[in-house]
Parts: structure tokens; C-alpha cells; sequence
């Protein structure tokens, strides 16, 4: 039977940390220790130090990730594939709703279709910012619009849930009216995929297509404690209205190693086509870099969403180049396909703009980070984690 206690030395190599941070530890109560009998050292649980090591994600230390455990009624995401919003499977929500119909049901735990319309005075301001900030990146330009707009909702404080979900559906057609348009012209009202589809592509909004998009916007909806997602949360925990909840969202969105990753895995499938899948994979592995679209932080054997979204895609077209892609990968033993990958499948068969991607994702996850602000606004300001100094040790002024 192993020994209940482990040595200050054993303990703090397995979490990697200094000794000054494992007193810290046990000064806040995390791993229990005492002294060992006889003898002026001291001896930690294994238990606490293993489960602190665990929460570590492999006992990464200061390197590895942090954990935040919030309760939640959103979205259960499983590590073994498994999707649900409020118990409602992705695959089932794919299928048989659309992306207005998930948006209700994460806000209200209803399927409504309520239409996505901004009032006249915040269609116009969004005109105007993006008049004025067309030479800039987009996702630069959705952001100053919902900065812009927030001034002209003078109810945006009020917090009961009806109010949020109709501050969501004008933020979300806000977003797309931002947007320029590029394609046809659609139908006034027309669902939201279908607006946002022609300041995606030039090609024709066919029926398929749009379908496809709607999916799309579907299974990015919520996707449980994601890093804009706890920023929302944390800014919805200070009573920051839904402009304000869904700007802290956009922020953190806007890090490459986010919302943005759909672009480097263009970049990727774009150097596949001017040489070919080998030697761009194989490039990258000679650098040590990480294969882009491939890979999942919380699932371990695949994406429910990009196998869906893969799917949906192949049965419109096959492609080649992807699916050579994907069996180069899958047979050198490397991670599965992730959603941005097919994200970026889908945006560079249909030659969208540069950040389509980005956008699709902002514009689907606002429906999660407003529902978690809604679970949020039932408490007061209850974030206020503390840290643990590693810093220089005290020493008297001379």
C-alpha cells in the first residue's frame, strides 16, 4: 500500500511549483500537511497533492492549464464526444431546429423562431461605423459596432432574461448588418443564416448552402467554459450589461489560439493546394509546430462538431485535397480534426472572406455567452479568485 504522505521534494515535483508555492498552499487550505514525527520537516497528503495535480490537467504546473469548476444548466460537453445543450444533443439540434430555434432554447429552454432585428437607431450607427472603419480588419469593425451601439438601447440594463435574449437577437443582427454584403441581396426575412451568408461568399445562397451555415451556426452556439466564455461570465458577474457581457467576449474571441485559429488552418489547406498535403504537414512537423484544425483540448477521440459539419460537407461535394489532408494526419498517429478545421473546409470551398470563420464563430457563440450571462446575473460579483505569490521574498529596507 503506498504511503498517505508524500516529501516536500516528491510533491513539489509532481505539480511543479516552487516549495514557497506549496506552503502556499497549505497556508489556503489546498494540500493538508503536518510534521513528521521526530523530526522538524514536514509531510503533504498524497491525496490533496494528487488531486491538485489533476486539476492541473497532468500535473503542468504554472505551465498547464488552469481550471475553473461553474455550475452550470447550459451545455454538457464530454470528453468521450458528447454535446448536448440543456440536454438536447447537437446531432438532434443539427437536424431537426435551426440556429434561431437553439438560440431560444439556450436562453429560455424553449424553441421559438423570434426574428434577428436591431431597432432603426442601431442599424444606422452600425452603418456609419462601418462606413467609417471599412479599411480595417472585420472583426476590428464588429467590435466598434456593438460599442456604438450600446448607447442606443436605454433598457440595456435591464437584466430579466426576456430582456437579455431580445438584446441578443439585436446584437446578432447588428453584427450582420456590420458586415458588407458582397452576394445577393436577401430576403428582409429571411433566417439568420441566410442574411449572413452573402457577407460571407459571393456565391449564390442556395438552399444547401445555407442549410449548411445554419449548422454551422448551430453547433458553435455554446460550447460549455471556453476562454471568451468565462470572460463573458466574469463580466456578467459585475451586472456589465449584455453590450458590455458580449464585448468582453469579442476580446477574448479575437486571440489567435481561439475564435481565430479557423484562419491559420486556412493558411494550412491553402499551402496543401500550392504544394501538396505531405509537404505542408511535414513542414510544420519539422518545425515542432502544432498541426492547425487538428486536436481538441477537452475531447479525446474526435469533435462531435466537425464530424458533423465534415459530413454535411462531403455529402454536398467530396474533396480531395481535405480528405487527403485528413489521412495523412490520421495515419502518422496525429490528432483527429477539430470544428475549425471544417470550419475552414467549409469557408475555403466557398471562397469566403478572410475572417469568415472569426465571424461565424462570434456571431454563433453570442447566443452562449448571453445565456451564461443570464445564469450569471442570478448572483452578485461571486468571482474573486486569489493568487498565489511567487514573487521575491520580503526583505527590510536598509
Amino acid at each position: 500500500m503506498a504511503d498517505p504522505w508524500m516529501t516536500s521534494e516528491a510533491a513539489v515535483q509532481r505539480l511543479g511549483v516552487k516549495p514557497e508555492t506549496l506552503y502556499a498552499y497549505v497556508s489556503r487550505g489546498i494540500v493538508q500537511s503536518e510534521r513528521v514525527p521526530g523530526s522538524r520537516r514536514s509531510r503533504f497528503l498524497r491525496a490533496d497533492v494528487e488531486r491538485l495535480a489533476a486539476r492541473q490537467r497532468g500535473g503542468g504546473g504554472r505551465a498547464g492549464g488552469l481550471e475553473v469548476i461553474i455550475e452550470t444548466e447550459l451545455t454538457k460537453l464530454d470528453p468521450s464526444g458528447e454535446l448536448a445543450y440543456r440536454g438536447w444533443d447537437v446531432v438532434d439540434a443539427v437536424a431537426d431546429s435551426t440556429f434561431e430555434e437553439v438560440a431560444s432554447w439556450l436562453w429560455h429552454g424553449t424553441r421559438e423562431r423570434k426574428k434577428f432585428e436591431a431597432s432603426p437607431p442601431m442599424t444606422e450607427t452600425a452603418g456609419r461605423i462601418a462606413a467609417v472603419l471599412k479599411d480595417q480588419p472585420v472583426m476590428d469593425r464588429l467590435r466598434a459596432a456593438i460599442a456604438a451601439v450600446r448607447a442606443t438601447d436605454a433598457f440595456r440594463d435591464d437584466r430579466r432574461p426576456e430582456a437579455v435574449a431580445g438584446a441578443g437577437r439585436a446584437i446578432i443582427a447588428t453584427l450582420i448588418e456590420t458586415l458588407p454584403r458582397i452576394g445577393e441581396a436577401e430576403s428582409p426575412n429571411a433566417s439568420v443564416a441566410a442574411r449572413l451568408w452573402p457577407r460571407l461568399s459571393k456565391q449564390p445562397a442556395r438552399p444547401r448552402l445555407v442549410r449548411l451555415l445554419d449548422a454551422t451556426l448551430v453547433l458553435l452556439a455554446d460550447h460549455e467554459m471556453a476562454a471568451s466564455t468565462l470572460a463573458a461570465r466574469v463580466a456578467a458577474s459585475t451586472w456589465a450589461d449584455p453590450y458590455l457581457v458580449e464585448l468582453a467576449g469579442l476580446a477574448t474571441l479575437g486571440g489567435p489560439l481561439h475564435g481565430a485559429a479557423s484562419s491559420s488552418t486556412r493558411e494550412l489547406m491553402r499551402e496543401t493546394i500550392a504544394t501538396s498535403p505531405a509537404e505542408a504537414i511535414g513542414a510544420r512537423l519539422r518545425e515542432n509546430q502544432l498541426i492547425p484544425g487538428f486536436g481538441h483540448r477537452v475531447y479525446k477521440t474526435h469533435d462531435p462538431r466537425a464530424v458533423i459539419l465534415l459530413e454535411m460537407l462531403a455529402a454536398v461535394r467530396r474533396d480531395p485535397v481535405e480528405e487527403e489532408l485528413m489521412t495523412i494526419v490520421r495515419d502518422r498517429g496525429l490528432p483527429f480534426p477539430n470544428v475549425d478545421f471544417a470550419i475552414a473546409a467549409f469557408a475555403e470551398r466557398y471562397n469566403m472572406i478572410d475572417d469568415a470563420g472569426e465571424v461565424i464563430f462570434a456571431i454563433a457563440r453570442t447566443v452562449g455567452w448571453l445565456a451564461h450571462a443570464i445564469e450569471e446575473y442570478r448572483y452578485r460579483l461571486r468571482f474573486r479568485p486569489r493568487a498565489i505569490y511567487t514573487g521575491a521574498s520580503l526583505t527590510s529596507s536598509r
